[in-house]
């Protein structure tokens, strides 16, 4: 057994029996949860063990630290198990991660090993600073936003007011860079206030990214909102009560709308906005509009219609006929954003709010997804739109041959890894998307077996590591990814070295 293997091995305890012989305890793993920065306990932490099955499947089981942080998990059959912690206003840790995203290591425990884990949770970063007026002085009630840096579309991550004393404290935000704007506002002797960002910018490509680390506050980013003037945004639906939701970059607002039709939104800054309107009354009606307000303001007109409908058909390769029930499409609305992911199960017509939709689909473990015919409305691999009285359709091609690659994780000793994270990608952009999230990722098993199945035909790239939960690109050549061509209905072997150590 290697070094790495006996890394993860528990501990076997023997224990001196009574006058009729040894008697073998059934494997446990307790432990203690504790507070990152302090080493103090912490009390009434969910802590979860799972455990590994072949194919990276797991079972669970959930208890939670009693008053001194301790836990402890009994009568474990033999096995590989992992264990992780969290509790509000901490991020989730997991035993044996190196980082605070990386995968948790297993623990291997025979029949009656016992194993003490100790796991440590750590705070969330806040950004922290003051909204100040043109004296230096705080300004109470200001709305402050937080948004990740790097990404495309930016989108707040966090929300908070100023106190009494102008003072703002930007919480629950994952390590990493952070821009921290300003929210409009109208002063009380009318004049107006911009959304504004640190280091006075109203423009992006200006503002200054602010460093978040874990257990840290970051301070004394201030913000002096830029002076200018603030308008207003009125209008009128074609049908009456209903709901009309304005939608900004950061932030939504609703306004109720009367008998007369008439809405206003009032303390805009001039820029691009969304308008979303559902009536209250069945059957449902609904608007969408995007819209620029200008410096004079605006005034429009939402007609209000029936909402958009999507149905999902399935089709096996070559023109056979699908298990439609056993293949769902899943629909998330990102612009304007919010509400839970839809599962439309394949066969079956739903109704959608207007807006853009990401689509992904999850097909049976014995076929693949081979093509994915969009709406007429869609705007790229994966994404659509959903205008008012469109009846939309989607259709799954569904292959009758999966591909499938499996191997064994060994450390640098050539010794098997259990309980290693296997990460897969496509090289081909379409077929990363149809791809579900149970077939890019697994682990190995107790033997340091993986096996990932359900592959459409083409070129993939692979690699093992528990530094990583959730690859990034960079991550793919960092960790030296290998490159493996599956074709249809074959099943290529494929050993991995683990990336990155345990």
């Amino acid at each position: 057994m290697g070094r790495a293997a006996r890394a993860v091995r528990a501990r076997r305890t023997v224990l001196l029996g009574w006058a009729l012989g040894s008697v073998a305890l059934a494997a446990e793993i307790q432990g203690v949860v504790l507070e990152n920065a302090s080493g103090r306990p912490l009390a009434r932490a969910e802590v979860t063990v799972e455990r590994i099955r072949g194919g990276g499947g797991t079972d669970h089981q959930r208890t939670w630290s009693d008053p001194r942080g301790r836990f402890l998990f009994s009568g474990l059959p033999a096995g590989a198990y992992l264990v992780s912690a969290r509790r509000q206003g901490y991020l989730r840790a997991r035993y044996g991660q190196r980082s605070w995203d990386g995968a948790g290591v297993p623990i291997v425990l025979d029949e009656d090993s016992q194993f003490f884990a100790e796991i440590r949770l750590a705070r969330p970063g806040v950004i922290t600073g003051r909204v100040l007026d043109e004296n230096g002085v705080g300004m109470p009630g200001h709305a402050v936003y937080a948004f990740r840096a790097g990404g495309r579309p930016v989108r707040v991550v966090g929300a908070a007011l100023t106190d009494d004393r102008g003072v703002y404290r930007l919480t629950g935000l994952e390590p990493g860079a952070y821009y921290v704007r300003t929210g409009p506002r109208q002063l009380e002797d009318g004049r107006g206030l911009l959304p504004t960002f640190y280091r006075q910018s109203t423009v992006l490509a200006e503002a200054r990214a602010v460093s978040v680390e874990l257990d840290s506050e970051t301070q004394d980013v201030d913000i002096e909102p830029l002076p200018g003037k603030l308008v207003k945004l009125t209008g009128r639906l074609t049908a009456a009560p209903a709901t009309v939701t304005l939608y900004g970059d950061a932030w939504h607002r609703e306004a109720q709308v009367g008998l007369d039709g008439a809405f206003q939104f009032d303390e805009l800054a001039p820029g691009s906005y969304q308008l979303l309107a559902l009536t209250a009354d069945r059957p449902l009606r609904v608007a969408w509009e995007r819209v620029t307000v200008g410096e004079g303001g605006l005034e429009t007109v939402l007609e209000l219609a029936a909402p958009a409908s999507l149905t999902v058909h399935c089709v096996e390769r070559g023109g056979g006929k699908a298990d439609a029930k056993r293949t769902n499409v899943f629909l998330h609305r990102q612009d304007p954003p919010g509400g839970d992911p839809l599962r439309v199960e394949g066969g079956t017509t739903v109704t959608l709010l207007p807006g853009i939709y990401g689509l992904g689909v999850s097909a049976p473990l014995d076929r693949y997804v081979a093509d994915l015919q969009g709406p007429r409305t869609a705007l790229g691999p994966g994404l659509f739109e959903a205008p008012v009285r469109a009846a939309l359709e989607v259709t799954v091609v569904l292959g009758t041959r999966p591909g499938a690659v499996s191997g064994r994780v060994l450390d640098p000793d050539g010794n098997p890894v259990v309980g290693a994270p296997v990460f897969v990608r496509a090289d081909d952009p379409v077929q990363q998307y149809l791809m579900d999230a149970a077939r890019k990722a697994t682990r190995s098993d107790a033997s340091g077996v993986y096996r990932i199945h359900g592959l459409a035909p083409g070129r993939y790239r692979i690699f093992s590591s528990f530094e990583v939960e959730q690859p990034r690109e960079q991550d793919w050549e960092k960790y030296g990814a290998s490159s493996v061509t599956v074709g249809e209905g074959e099943s290529v072997k494929l050993d991995l070295r683990l990336a990155g150590g345990m």
